[in-house]
């Protein structure tokens, strides 16, 4: 086997770039997935805050959601915008539906190859029923004390 002068320069010119943007890739990858588990998470917990306040006080989940929002993000969001929240209800009220969406920041691969231009956005949505549950809770607990009432 015949070695030729610069084979190994060669290798490093064109492989050593290659594993650093996989790698890049890669991490940009994670932000995005980090990114779409947290807003999913999120959007659920503030759908069913605002079911459980629109059972007890009757509020208008835009308003409970909007009032809460800012302590259920806090600051895990790094690597990418600040999510904004939509609320919208079903026909029968008894349904809260909260999407959301966000952008990831990085730009480290500028505009290379992978990388769409516009950036990566990530959305989520979640429901959550009004159940009634201080209404059922109330009512199983009336129901127990008729009955001891009755032994």
């Amino acid at each position: 086997m015949r070695k030729y002068k610069g084979y190994m320069t060669l290798e490093a010119a064109l492989v050593i770039p290659m594993v650093i943007c996989v790698i890049t890739l890669i991490i940009l990858f994670t932000y995005y997935l980090y990114g779409r588990c947290v807003l999913s998470q999120d959007a659920y917990i503030l759908a069913f805050r605002a079911s459980v306040d629109k059972d007890r006080y009757d509020a208008a989940p835009e308003s409970t959601v909007n009032a809460k929002k800012d302590r259920v993000v806090g600051k895990k969001y790094f690597g990418s915008t600040k999510p904004q929240f939509h609320v919208t209800t079903g026909a029968s009220g008894k349904e809260i539906k909260v999407e959301a969406d966000a952008r990831i920041r990085a730009g480290a691969m500028g505009d290379y190859f992978l990388k769409p231009r516009s950036g990566w956005e990530f959305k989520a949505g979640q429901k959550a029923k009004c159940l009634e549950q201080v209404k059922h809770i109330r009512r199983m607990t009336r129901l127990k004390d008729i009955i001891k009432g009755w032994e």
